[in-house]
């Protein structure tokens, strides 16, 4: 919810394990006691400067005496103890962090490596899998996970044996198919041409692709379309009532499968791919229409697998807290509970 805050708190602990899943919009945090969630915060990311502050909030809002463990999992690269959101001026410090709560027991994570180990654990539990992680196509299969998540930017991930291995193919370049997607593409490489007109998947697999890829439809198109956010682009598409932002959308999911359908030939990923973030959630019903899955499977040569490959969408906004959490726990058993 962009702008806004959820709170919900259910009672106050003596001692817990303090989570975050921290985007460029929207900064989600929680409390847990006794392996189950207490608390729920969520903050807009935007309106702090920096890291420490916007975690002071997220503390001061949830009801607790003591930490224990804390991971907090950025959408930004992690590097040593620091991390920084892509697409945030915030930052973030294992040691400030571990000053404010009073605790030693912190760890800083990409948000994919959180994600993944939320769905690696919904794959071996099924009643997670059942009302958490919706089946869209393929079947049930078991080894190397991908996780794709698309929202303010464009997360990828590798899961194998429960751990996950952060990816920056969302920097990789966009594969388009078609002479319509390769006009598109020479269009949006033509607006950034200053930086090189290089157009990586989160370009467009992202809430500002959607933008991009509004601009480029009306472009090809010979249109002039008023500027849309990606929110109105998306209401009218779905909405059908305008055919710039309907094809819009159409074109992002079809990118969506053949980056998805990168992913998994390249890690081989048997155990499904996973589709997270609020832009999937949003277009759930375009991910499960055959169309999809058809351009999901011709991402890949002579690779007669994929037609068994399940691809997953994450139905919870609030898993990567639960793998965040799962992260915290190790952390606090390592050194101790």
């Amino acid at each position: 919810m962009d702008g806004s805050r959820s709170i919900h708190v259910v009672q106050r602990p003596k001692l817990l394990i303090l989570v975050g899943d921290i985007g460029g919009t929207n900064a989600r945090f929680g409390s847990y006691a006794d392996g189950g969630r207490i608390g729920l915060v969520e903050l807009p990311t935007a309106e702090y400067a920096n890291g420490d502050d916007l975690l002071a909030d997220a503390l001061a809002t949830l009801a607790h005496e003591a930490v224990e463990a804390c991971c907090l999992a950025i959408a930004g690269p992690v590097l040593g103890e620091e991390a920084r959101l892509t697409n945030a001026d915030i930052g973030f410090s294992r040691r400030a962090t571990a000053h404010l709560l009073g605790t030693d027991r912190v760890e800083l994570v990409n948000d994919i490596v959180a994600l993944g180990c939320a769905v690696a654990l919904g794959q071996a539990v099924a009643e997670l899998a059942d009302t958490r992680l919706e089946l869209l196509s393929g079947e049930l299969g078991a080894g190397t996970l991908g996780v794709i998540a698309a929202g303010t930017g464009l997360g990828m991930g590798i899961v194998v044996d429960g751990e996950c291995l952060p990816s920056e193919g969302g920097h990789a370049r966009v594969a388009p198919v078609g002479a319509f997607e390769r006009e598109l593409l020479a269009v949006s490489e033509s607006e950034i041409d200053e930086h090189g007109g290089i157009v990586a998947w989160e370009h467009y697999l992202s809430g500002r692709g959607i933008e991009a890829l509004h601009r480029a439809v009306g472009t090809v198109w010979g249109a002039k379309p008023e500027p849309l956010a990606a929110e109105e682009i998306t209401r009218r598409g779905l909405g059908m009532s305008d055919p710039i932002c309907h094809t819009t959308l159409e074109t992002w999911v079809g990118l969506l499968a053949t980056a998805a359908g990168g992913l998994a030939v390249t890690a081989l990923t048997l155990g499904g791919v996973y589709l997270a973030g609020s832009i999937p959630l949003a277009l759930a019903e375009m991910l499960r229409a055959p169309l999809f899955r058809r351009r999901f499977e011709d991402a890949a040569w002579a690779a007669d697998f994929f037609q068994h490959i399940p691809i997953y969408l994450v139905a919870d906004p609030h898993i990567g807290l639960d793998g965040a959490h799962i992260i915290a726990e190790k952390v606090r058993n390592k050194h101790g509970a």
